[in-house]
């Protein structure tokens, strides 16, 4: 009965009247919603077959990527020749399969945004790559992947079954967009204070030097570069592009540059540009089931082209580097990477968290090692051999470092928390406003761990806002009600 239902294309929505955060709590609510469901047909839809077929396709085109390109380009990460067996993969592309299953088939939810990027840059990168990296990879990782599996799965059912957002129209209130200049003014004024000598368009052959001179010199400085890249400006950028106020929307974009102009990342500078395609995308194609195909087949075509041209055009030549490596195959192949340093280490059981960190003893491995509490840096190091900063997603980091396979399934857990009352929050909102304004912190997500995602790029800030603004401070009517 369960699995009728998740393959069918409808989104799980609890009978009237109930709410999972509601009176009578999550398991009484979800268990009358369940024993209501009616029969559903054995049949298993169109537009969920043809996202599977993609998402295969995508697969098979990293696995081209790793036989042709990871390995003769970008050895030095950890790319190993390719190791093909039958039995590992069949069971990675089960595992693939049976998550895939149960992904949301729309984004009417922003949930759906961290699900896709997480699969998408994350889950099957890191499955692909990790399966045939080593002839003993079967061996080596499968507890890792079920449980990564099986994470990703309870956070899709999770969102699927969660409050549906209701249909509305609601934009940024006067009050919030004035909160957002004045934060950007702020951070301008304090980042120029003390940058405003180092500041440069740095060629690809100085953005290590840029980076080190635009590092943080306290932690104050550190948020009001991140709050003004992956907050404010976007805030503001967004809401200039949407409700058609030119000045915000160069605003934005000037926030954006000032901030690549201190850190050199290449990132923040491209923000702008996929947020307007992410909008005009939505605009024109709407929020359905397309979407979700349209993303496996870019990749895939992306990847595969990279695969086989990249010795031919120095165009395919960085996009295989600024692409394929940095944004899919490296966040990949760090989930094995930090599970191979950890597990044989010592995990963190999460003193790497700032928090816990105050409370808990650094664990013996790592007593001493002036790189703690950055796991990328101390996975460098050890791994690479190299003084750097190894970023990965919080699967890596909050989960795989912190308890291994077991830690990858409770980390997705409050994840999914927050995803649910993330799409709570944002019942009623303006759902292009809500969906392009959280672009970046979904992207930070596939790169970075979850508590810093929280506190400095602005989770628990957007799920106050969005409250807040509907429901407490709202002075105003917003733009566009």
């Amino acid at each position: 009965m369960l699995l009728r239902y998740v393959l069918d294309c409808r989104e799980c929505v609890p009978p009237q009247g109930h709410c999972f955060f509601g009176r009578g709590g999550i398991v009484s609510s979800f268990s009358e919603w369940f024993c209501s469901i009616k029969e559903q047909d054995w049949g298993i839809p169109q537009d969920r077959l043809l996202l599977l077929f993609w998402v295969f396709v995508y697969a098979c085109s990293i696995a081209l990527g790793h036989e042709k390109y990871l390995p003769v380009e970008q050895a030095f990460w950890g790319f190993n020749q390719p190791h093909y067996n039958a039995v590992t993969l069949i069971v990675a592309f089960l595992l693939l399969g049976s998550t895939a299953a149960f992904l949301p088939l729309d984004f009417k939810k922003p949930s759906s945004l961290f699900v896709y990027a997480i699969f998408f840059f994350v889950y099957v990168p890191s499955l692909v790559i990790a399966m045939l990296n080593y002839e003993d990879s079967l061996q080596r990782y499968f507890w890792l992947f079920f449980n990564f599996s099986s994470g990703l799965v309870f956070c899709c059912i999770a969102v699927r079954c969660g409050t549906f957002p209701g249909e509305g129209d609601k934009g940024p209130s006067q009050l919030l967009i004035g909160i957002s200049f004045a934060g950007a003014a702020l951070c301008f004024a304090i980042l120029y204070n003390t940058y405003g000598s180092i500041l440069s368009f740095s060629g690809l052959d100085q953005v290590y030097q840029q980076r080190e001179a635009g590092a943080a010199t306290s932690l104050f400085v550190g948020y009001c570069q991140v709050y003004l890249a992956y907050v404010f400006s976007p805030c503001l950028f967004v809401f200039g592009l949407l409700y058609k106020r030119i000045l915000f929307l160069f605003v934005g974009f000037g926030g954006f540059v000032f901030v690549y102009m201190i850190t050199a990342e290449r990132t923040i500078l491209l923000l702008p540009f996929a947020i307007f395609v992410i909008s005009l995308m939505f605009k024109w194609r709407g929020f359905g089931v397309s979407n979700p195909r349209g993303l496996f087949v870019v990749g895939a075509l992306g990847v595969t082209l990279i695969s086989l041209l990249f010795d031919r055009s120095g165009v395919f030549n960085q996009l295989g580097f600024y692409f394929f490596t940095r944004l899919i195959a490296v966040p990949g192949l760090f989930v094995s990477q930090y599970y191979d340093l950890f597990s044989g280490q010592g995990y963190t059981y999460w003193s790497h968290v700032s928090i816990i960190g105050g409370l808990a003893e650094t664990p013996l491995a790592y007593v001493g090692d002036e790189k703690w509490p950055a796991l990328g840096k101390i996975l460098a190091e050890r791994v690479l051999g190299v003084e750097s900063q190894s970023n990965a997603s919080f699967v890596a980091t909050d989960g795989v470092a912190a308890l291994g396979d077991v830690g990858v399934f409770l980390i997705f857990v409050v994840y999914t928390v927050w995803l649910l009352l993330l799409d709570r929050v944002t019942s009623g909102w303006n759902r292009m406003f809500v969906i392009a304004v959280l672009f970046p912190l979904a992207f930070v997500s596939t790169n970075g761990s979850f508590f810093t995602m929280l506190t400095s790029f602005g989770g628990a800030f957007w799920l106050l806002v969005f409250f807040m603004d509907k429901y407490k401070i709202r002075l105003t009517r917003g733009e566009g009600e």
